[in-house]
């Protein structure tokens, strides 16, 4: 049983407006790579050079972003039955890898800058204004990101957004940095500081870029492992085990996310002598059970007959018999001292020979020996049924013989005739029988056996004899 809802997300307004978001983040990303660059080039300074690389890289794991986005949002189609959402995840694992690489060289040129040729870059008013507008813009892109990564549920956006809110602390380490150089020339600072506080900085921005890459990576692996929370699967678990008429101890589930929708796959067992039509509406209730924890879940409902602990020796015969394609009627069951008595009636076809009806006898024997007590005595009574169409008319003269012959037993006189019909096999008859409501079917089924014994001794012609049980409506 599958359950789907229409994603919103998915319409042309949230594809739009994802991309929108993107694409201003392209557009910040490239300017504010060009200016560190330059005025970096101009200062000498590692840490605006740093900046400069991380922005570029920031630029290149956007565009990623850009294109990943507008992938994920493609609808479920041949070969991608589940959709594009791991796209996303995707683009953010090969930013993350683009944001390694970047954060490893400046490590670096770092190391060059501390322990081999120390030198202090030249600030100008330019150095913090690039940083400056740096701060502004990173902070607005980030909210943005971030508004929208909650509105789409967006991984991609997330992962950006989580990466612009580390760089502003990467731009306020580079202007720490370049504070210290210029405050040199008025404040008495160790030499040893000034010529390497620019690479200090370059070395945090690293050091926070590599951050970025942890979190978000791992993230990004995680879902692409099919990573859910640990004790998710238990919790699902639990609450289809509660659901009435799922027998306890076979609950099998599994669970996945595809972007930010949930897959559940169940695979539970129910009560054997249920019915289609039961195993139908306990898959609707698992549904629903699941949906209380995971409102936004496709659901997979694999029902298996199972024998239920507490088990009555009726459901195991009938359960049995059903399994086999069998039918069977009049099904008493004995409890001797040491034994299990079984009686039933096995409806077989009269085309049959005696040798395939007991043949059919056997195997519905054996399949109960085997689960009902071990000691247990099986009797099958063999019963002729017919599957083809009789062919019949409506006789007056066989109505008349049946009113005559009830006229004569007055204690049926509340009989009604409903029908009478002419076979070649002979006649067959349909009554009407009023009984008191308080009257047990174990009762009424003792009187109507009276009475169709009572006619058949009346009209030896008599084949088959129907008596419906009715409801006295008398107060």
């Amino acid at each position: 049983m599958e359950s789907t809802s229409h994603d919103p997300l998915h319409s042309s307004g949230g594809v739009s407006s994802k991309t929108d978001t993107t694409a201003a983040s392209v557009i910040a990303s490239a300017i504010l790579t060009v200016l560190k660059l330059i005025v970096g080039i101009l200062t000498n300074s590692l840490g605006l050079i740093a900046e400069a690389a991380h922005s570029f890289l920031d630029l290149c794991s956007t565009l990623i972003t850009f294109w990943v986005v507008r992938v994920a949002d493609k609808p479920p189609d041949s070969n991608h039955p589940y959709g594009h959402e791991k796209a996303e995840h995707l683009g953010a694992l090969a930013g993350m890898s683009l944001l390694a690489t970047t954060a490893c060289f400046i490590l670096y040129q770092a190391f060059g800058k501390i322990f081999i040729q120390p030198e202090a870059p030249h600030v100008s008013i330019w150095s913090f204004a690039v940083l400056l507008v740096t701060l502004v813009v990173d902070f607005l892109r980030s909210r943005s990101l971030k508004s929208a990564a909650e509105a789409h549920s967006s991984q991609a956006l997330a992962a950006d957004a989580e990466h612009f809110s580390n760089d502003m602390f990467g731009s306020l380490a580079v202007m720490l940095g370049l504070g210290i150089v210029a405050f040199s020339h008025v404040m008495a600072i160790p030499s040893w500081l000034v010529t390497r506080a620019d690479a200090f900085a370059a070395v945090m921005v690293a050091f926070i870029a590599l951050y970025s890459v942890f979190t978000l990576g791992a993230s990004a692996v995680r879902a692409l492992m099919d990573d859910v929370p640990i004790d998710l699967v238990n919790r699902l678990r639990t609450q289809v085990e509660e659901v009435d008429g799922v027998v306890p101890g076979t609950v099998v589930l599994r669970s996945r996310y595809v972007g930010k929708r949930p897959y559940v796959e169940v695979k539970l067992g129910m009560s054997r002598s249920g019915s289609l039509e039961e195993a139908h509406q306990l898959s609707e209730k698992v549904e629903a059970a699941l949906a209380t924890e995971l409102g936004s879940a496709e659901a997979t409902v694999h029902v298996e007959p199972v024998a239920p602990p507490n088990e009555s020796h009726a459901a195991t015969v009938r359960a049995i018999a059903l399994r086999l394609g069998f039918s069977i009627h009049n099904l008493s069951i004995y409890q001797l001292h040491h034994e299990l008595c079984v009686e039933l009636d096995l409806e077989v076809s009269n085309l049959l020979t005696v040798a395939e009806a007991h043949l059919r006898s056997d195997i519905l024997e054996r399949a109960l020996l085997k689960e009902l007590p071990q000691g247990s005595s099986i009797h099958v009574h063999l019963e002729p049924r017919s599957d083809e169409v009789i062919s019949a008319v409506k006789h007056t003269d066989s109505w008349e013989r049946i009113q005559k012959a009830l006229e004569k037993l007055p204690e049926y006189g509340d009989v009604a005739i409903r029908d009478v019909l002419l076979t070649d096999q002979g006649i067959v008859v349909n009554l009407d029988r009023v009984f008191s409501g308080e009257t047990t079917l174990s009762e009424a089924h003792d009187h109507m056996a009276i009475l169709e014994q009572e006619l058949r001794q009346r009209i030896p012609d008599l084949v088959r004899v129907h008596i419906n049980p009715e409801v006295s409506t008398d107060r």
